[in-house]
């Protein structure tokens, strides 16, 4: 009689971890005759429990398709490790806890104490649906969009989450709590909130699944509304940096005083004349912002000195302020608790304008920038904001996480640029390595580079603007064209500027036999169905938003066009800003900061060809700089291993062969 086989199996923590990805072992098992184990998963797996059991951080890049959430999922919650785990998009957060976190519960050893939690404007607040219930307003004739049925909706979903509520429009936007809507512990609905049971939830899971934003604001905030966790999965950490940036950043609008001023407790309870007198002034500071600079080229442009037309305007909130603390109605009985709660939320709405507007006047420190940033290159007041913020955020993650925080591990598919993760080791604080508490590894992709992929750099494709930018348009809408020829449509075009992504439709979209479209037309995510499911091969013309947290797979998209090499506009006050600060001490801003960012980026945008081992298609980087320019190297370097190839002849043979 024949002995069944005998196979190693994870039974303690002090089992290799990569025995549960073996061909026998319960991954395998829970995903069935597909599975085909990947070695970069096993790695990563084990580096991710190293990295726990030694209280060390890590750097793991992980190239597209290694499956790392499983890789860092599996550690903690067969160690009964409680983490957060912050993603930067919400399709990673959906995928994390509708689909990887339900799978693994099936195999685990244990049950999974899991919470999601997103931001407070995610789930409906109680008092809002009451103001609602008692005076409706015509938001919708679809019964499916009104009060009533919401709230039969929301006993079969416990967690007001108005995601899973499918909530939109009008009804969502009138119950959910805004920025400065929430009465905290004064709303009479407090202990049945749904955000404050999702937080409590939080507390009391071992794995809590959030967002950058989220974490970035948690960090921020010197009171902090969750509990640290000695262990801290940063996925998508390359996004990281820009999150903790609007944490941080002060920021006006010219819509924010006025959103104030028409508030029902402002209208009630503050004289006409000295709401007027507000509203005056916070036009006649964006007025006053708008008269020194902004175009169509430059969107943003920094502020010096005080600006009196803010402090003025600071004058008038203070006397709105005294107005509210001297009505401050009573409160006893559940309709004047509910007055009492939203007159003490707008109190605090006010307090907080003044302090902000108060900061946002006064000279900028040395680390930090102030800007004033036009949304369309107009000037008009109502299409601008003062924003200040940061020059780089790496001393307060140094100090905020990775002091704190045991264990951060930052994964992506992005972190490194030429093999290294120096720049992002800068840019997030991360300790150095010195004491051996950093353990950095690079997992390649699982695909075939070499088979599947074409890089295509021409050569006679150098960016021009001035006089000699027709004649460059002219070529760079050439080469498009015949190469969406030759792809048969299936190609996204991936521009630096919104202006080249517009010059580019519209010289191109009458002149293709496919189905173009263009971003701005509708949602990213109505945008995205209609490329997918389009039967005659689709182009979408769209810009940075597009270069990443873009998921494609299969026929649909067989080409990624680059229009250039995606440095920052160097006209840029931020950029000019910290370009200034690493000039002050020696450092050299090309090499340190615009090179490493833009051949991240460029990773990001070629990296949403390969999706699947069987997807096949071409990379064209038309910025002929990357063959002739010093850099090119490392920006080729920083790419997947493709087969390179200066020639359109190799282009149409490739797709030939389709």
């Amino acid at each position: 009689m024949t002995q069944p086989e005998w196979h190693p199996t994870y039974e303690s923590p002090d089992d290799d971890i990569a025995l549960l990805f073996a061909p026998w072992g319960p991954v395998a098992r829970l995903l069935g005759q597909g599975y085909r184990p990947r070695r970069g998963q096993a790695l990563m797996a084990r580096l991710v429990k190293r990295a726990v059991d030694e209280a060390q951080h890590a750097l793991i890049e992980a190239g597209t398709g290694s499956g790392k959430s499983f890789a860092y999922l599996i550690p903690l919650i067969w160690t009964r490790t409680k983490a957060f785990v912050s993603t930067a998009n919400k399709t990673l957060q959906t995928q994390l806890w509708e689909k990887d976190l339900p799978a693994l519960a099936q195999i685990a050893p244990h049950p999974i104490e899991a919470a999601l939690l997103k931001g407070r404007s995610n789930y409906v607040c109680l008092l809002k649906l009451e103001e609602q219930r008692r005076q409706p307003r015509l938001l919708a004739t679809d019964t499916e969009d009104s009060t009533a049925a919401l709230l039969e909706r929301l006993e079969t979903v416990p967690s007001g989450d108005t995601e899973t509520l499918r909530l939109y429009g009008d009804l969502r936007d009138s119950v959910v709590a805004g920025r400065h809507d929430c009465a905290g512990h004064q709303c009479p609905f407090f202990h049945n909130c749904y955000y404050e049971q999702a937080k409590a939830a939080a507390e009391e899971a071992d794995i809590v699944v959030l967002n950058h934003a989220l974490l970035a604001y948690n960090l921020a905030l010197e009171q902090q509304f969750l509990s640290p966790r000695d262990v801290v999965i940063v996925d998508e950490a390359h996004e990281l940096e820009r999150y903790v940036v609007n944490a941080l950043r002060l920021s006006l609008d010219y819509i924010a005083v006025p959103g104030l001023i028409n508030d029902p407790v402002v209208a009630g309870n503050v004289p006409e004349r000295v709401r007027r007198q507000a509203v005056q002034a916070n036009h006649e500071l964006f007025q006053f912002l708008g008269e020194i600079g902004g175009n169509a080229e430059e969107r943003r442009w920094t502020m010096d000195g005080e600006l009196q037309p803010a402090m003025a305007l600071v004058g008038h909130l203070q006397q709105i302020h005294r107005e509210l603390q001297r009505t401050v109605p009573p409160a006893n009985s559940q309709e004047e608790d509910q007055e009492s709660a939203r007159h003490q939320a707008v109190l605090e709405w006010t307090t907080g304008l003044v302090n902000e507007i108060t900061q946002l006047a006064q000279t900028e420190p040395e680390d930090q920038v102030r800007y004033c940033e036009s949304w369309t290159g107009d000037t008009r007041p109502d299409d601008l904001s003062l924003q200040r913020e940061p020059l780089d955020v790496a001393g307060f993650l140094t100090e905020k996480l990775f002091d704190t925080t045991k264990t951060v591990i930052c994964t992506s598919a992005t972190l490194t640029v030429n093999q290294r993760f120096d720049y992002l080791r800068r840019q997030l604080g991360v300790p150095e390595r010195q004491d051996g508490t950093v353990i950095e590894r690079n997992i390649q992709s699982p695909f075939d580079f070499q088979e599947q992929t074409l890089l295509y750099t021409p050569f006679g494709l150098v960016p021009q603007f001035g006089e000699a930018e027709e004649d460059y348009m002219e070529k760079l809408t050439f080469e498009v064209h015949r190469l969406l020829r030759a792809s048969r449509g299936r190609a996204f075009v991936l521009c630096t500027s919104n202006r080249r992504m517009r010059q580019l439709y519209d010289a191109l979209w009458s002149e293709l036999p496919y189905n173009c479209l263009r971003q701005g037309m509708a949602s990213r995510a109505d945008l995205l169905e209609e490329f997918k499911s389009s039967s005659e091969g689709s182009v979408l013309f769209a810009t940075r938003s597009f270069w990443e947290g873009v998921d494609v797979p299969g026929d649909a998209l067989s080409m990624v066009i680059i229009d250039k090499l995606p440095f920052a506009p160097f006209r840029d006050p931020v950029y000019k800003r910290r370009e200034e600060r690493i000039r002050q001490t020696g450092g050299n801003p090309f090499s340190e900061v615009s090179l490493p960012e833009a051949a991240l980026t460029l990773k990001q945008g070629v990296g949403r060809l390969i999706r699947s081992e069987t997807d096949r298609g071409v990379m064209a980087i038309l910025d002929s700089r990357i063959n002739t320019a010093r850099y090119g190297k490392l920006m080729i370097a920083s790419l997947p291993p493709a087969r390179r190839t200066t020639r359109f002849e190799d282009v149409s043979a490739f797709f030939q062969q389709q």
